[in-house]
C-alpha cells in the first residue's frame, strides 16, 4: 500500500477534489487522474466509515457536515471514474502495482458502501418503528379522557373525529 491510501481520511478534501476538476482539459497529467482517483476513494471510504460510526452511535445531529463532505467526494469520485473511462489508454499505461492498488481501493470502497447502506437502512427502520410507536401511543391516548370537566371530574374522551397534531423530523 502506498502513501496514497494512507492519507488521513478525516482531513478536509483539498480544493482539487471539487467536482468537475477531473476532465481532460483540467491540466491534470494523465497519470495524475489515477492518483486523484485513489486519493478521492480513500477519503470517501473514510467519510463512509465515520458515517457508519455516527449512525451506530445514534448521533445523526453530528452528520450534517459529513453529508456535505460525502456529496462533494462522491461527485469527485464519479467525475474521476468518468474521466478515466473516457480514456482507456491511460489505464493501459498504469503500472501493475498501481493497478492492484486501485483494485484494492475499489474493493474497500464497495465494502464500505455496502456497510454504509446497511447502517442507513437500519437507522431508517429504527426511526420508522419509533414513529409507529409514537403514533400508536398518541392514538391510544386520544381515546382516553383529556383534562377535567366542569365539576372537576375527568372530561369526556375525545371522539375519533377530533384532530391530532404531531410533528416529527425524519431527516437522517
Amino acid at each position: 500500500m502506498t502513501a496514497l491510501l494512507a492519507l488521513d481520511p478525516t482531513a478536509a478534501p483539498p480544493a482539487s477534489d471539487v467536482p468537475g476538476s477531473y476532465i481532460p482539459e483540467s491540466g491534470i497529467p494523465e497519470s495524475g487522474r489515477v492518483t486523484q482517483l485513489l486519493s478521492v476513494t480513500s477519503r470517501l471510504i473514510g467519510v463512509l466509515e465515520r458515517e457508519i460510526e455516527m449512525l451506530r452511535g445514534m448521533k445523526p445531529s453530528e452528520m450534517q457536515q459529513l453529508q456535505h463532505d460525502k456529496i462533494v467526494l462522491a461527485a469527485a469520485y464519479e467525475a474521476a471514474v468518468r474521466a478515466l473511462n473516457a480514456d482507456p489508454a491511460e489505464m493501459e499505461q498504469v503500472t501493475p502495482a498501481v493497478r492492484d492498488e486501485l483494485r484494492e481501493a475499489t474493493e474497500r470502497f464497495h465494502g464500505a458502501l455496502a456497510a454504509n447502506e446497511q447502517a442507513l437502512r437500519a437507522a431508517k427502520e429504527a426511526t420508522d418503528r419509533l414513529l409507529k410507536h409514537i403514533v400508536a401511543e398518541a392514538e391510544r391516548q386520544r381515546g382516553q379522557a383529556n383534562g377535567y370537566g366542569a365539576r372537576a371530574g375527568k372530561a369526556v374522551s375525545l371522539s375519533s373525529g377530533d384532530a391530532l397534531s404531531l410533528s416529527v423530523d425524519q431527516r437522517l
